[in-house]
């Protein structure tokens, strides 16, 4: 999710005039994922759409999607409570495909979240979610130095509410125990630092390297974790 540990120009944050919250480039690779996806077509369900930039991104792709949010800041976003769902004629399914993208981090329980999921997809249907990637050499970093990856801890844990850490082999056995195979991991997105921050970053990315603490990324510097999988 984006937050203060960086700025970027207005134009890279938002879409369509609707603010991005999530790091840079999450949305790019998440829409190239779906249309990978859906060559064809189908119905998506977004969950935690936020202000709508990821769903504008995806029906400008020509991508039949309902978008949903706990709290929709406009009435084409559908309200739904992931901890609690109560589904509507729109938002029941079933779906071809359901997208999450930088959401699981913000409730309480994940597992559930991806078992309502499965029961919203069609057989065969595809889920696509993503998390920020603890484990990449930042975040290991600085929970080293500090107890916490980066962009979770106590400044955190209220705004923007990151309250559950996700690591792969955790996302990706609670993918599997909700209900689905052929579960492909992935990495894309960059951190907000910029200027002295962006410098420094650079530099500590180097030297982590040299000292074999490495990830090659997918896409970007891999900051945010992705995973895909089919329903069983």
């Amino acid at each position: 999710m984006a937050h203060r540990d960086g700025r970027r120009t207005e134009a890279v944050r938002s879409y369509r005039g609707h603010g991005i919250h999530a790091a840079p480039g999450v949305h790019e690779y998440a829409a190239e994922l779906v249309r990978a996806a859906l060559p064809e077509g189908g119905r998506v369900l977004e969950v935690g759409s936020g202000c709508g930039a990821l769903a504008l991104r995806l029906r400008d792709a020509g991508i039949d999607v309902v978008p949903t949010d706990l709290d929709p800041p406009h009435e084409w976003i559908h309200r739904l409570d992931l901890d609690d769902p109560e589904w509507t004629e729109e938002t029941r399914g079933p779906f071809d495909l359901v997208v999450c993208v930088e959401t699981l981090e913000h409730v309480e329980n994940p597992r559930q979240v991806l078992r309502s999921i499965r029961a919203l997809l069609r057989p065969g249907g595809q889920l696509l979610v993503s998390t920020p990637n603890v484990t990449h050499p930042h975040s290991r970093l600085l929970t080293l130095l500090r107890g916490a990856p980066y962009i979770f801890g106590p400044r955190h844990y209220h705004s923007p509410g990151h309250i559950t850490l996700l690591p792969d082999w955790m996302l990706t056995e609670h993918v599997r125990l909700a209900g689905f195979d052929r579960i492909e991991v992935t990495t894309a997105g960059d951190t907000l630092y910029q200027g002295p921050m962006r410098a420094a970053y650079r530099v500590e990315m180097g030297l982590l390297w040299l000292a074999g603490i490495r990830q090659r990324a997918t896409s970007g510097d891999g900051v945010c974790t992705f995973v895909t999988a089919v329903a069983v």
